[in-house]
């Protein structure tokens, strides 16, 4: 009876802790929408959330009554951490009140008060995340400015691709694309961000945190994540096909406002059936091979 209700407090101190871990995130929901309009925003530190929680079992062994010290620092950092604004404001003005960093700093406190120092080995992909994350929303500007020179050799990708779908254009300039539509020439820039980097940058940190936490051999690993990254970049060529289509035969400004919203779904999309595809490859690998032996069989 004592080892039921002692195990039943530390399953209630691990509720808790999830419970907290969940708060601050429709806060920064909230400050994504007022600072960004961007109420995708929300799902780098949910995603991170949702690791923390897949790992409740592993967790739970880390669970114990921390020092007076631990849990003192750990409700400092706690504390601190919707304070975290005003420290990188004054360094990235596009700082949203409460957001990514913030977060980081509050879930590593709550590690402090609630678990030994040990645990941290298992939250290690959630927070690789999440930093890594943060580093690339807060480091993107100096990230376009060093993808800067490869935007010409897009622009000719694109161009070409755009005269294979019987789209007439030229490249009047090495960062744009005269279009002939319907209407008359229509003259689109494209700037580093026109590329996809962010999406593929995120899908990446999203791949590395998948190959951590999945058992199978490196050969797998990287045969996947090349296709995840191929897939990637086929859909930003889709997206901005979709845009120029919208320019092409409705003008500029609905295909600019085509072009604010359709990453979202496009990119979500192809995430959710690679995970899916992934979580799934030994049954399409054995169909294949089943496929491979009757095709075989009948040659």
């Amino acid at each position: 009876m004592k080892k039921q209700t002692f195990s039943g407090l530390f399953e209630g101190r691990l509720n808790i802790f999830y419970i907290l871990a969940f708060l601050p995130l429709p806060l920064i929901e909230i400050y994504r929408l007022a600072f960004f309009d961007d109420a995708l925003g929300i799902l780098t530190p949910l995603y991170g959330f949702l690791i923390l929680l897949l790992k409740k079992d592993k967790l739970s062994d880390y669970l114990s009554k921390t020092s007076a010290l631990q849990k003192f620092l750990g409700g400092t950092v706690v504390s601190g951490s919707f304070f975290t604004y005003y420290a990188i404001a004054p360094l990235y003005s596009s700082v949203g009140f409460y957001g990514l960093p913030n977060y980081i700093v509050y879930t590593f406190g709550l590690f402090l008060i609630f678990f030994k120092i040990s645990a941290f080995k298992q939250g290690f992909s959630a927070f690789f995340l999440l930093v890594a994350s943060a580093f690339v929303g807060l480091s993107f500007r100096w990230i376009e400015v060093q993808i800067s020179p490869a935007v010409p050799y897009y622009v000719s990708l694109f161009s070409f691709m755009l005269n294979v779908f019987g789209v007439r254009n030229i490249i009047p300039h090495p960062r744009a694309i005269l279009l002939f539509t319907p209407r008359g020439q229509l003259p689109v820039t494209f700037e580093a961000g026109c590329i996809g980097v962010f999406s593929l940058i995120i899908f990446s940190i999203i791949l590395v945190v998948t190959m951590m936490e999945t058992s199978t051999n490196r050969r797998t690993k990287l045969l996947w994540s090349v296709f995840g990254l191929i897939g990637v970049f086929i859909v930003n060529i889709i997206r901005l096909l979709i845009v120029i289509a919208s320019m092409y035969f409705y003008g500029y400004d609905f295909g600019q406002s085509v072009h604010q919203v359709i990453g979202y779904p496009l990119f979500l999309s192809w995430l959710a059936t690679f995970l899916l595809l992934f979580a799934k490859r030994q049954i399409i690998i054995g169909k294949i091979q089943l496929a491979q032996r009757k095709i075989m069989a009948w040659l």
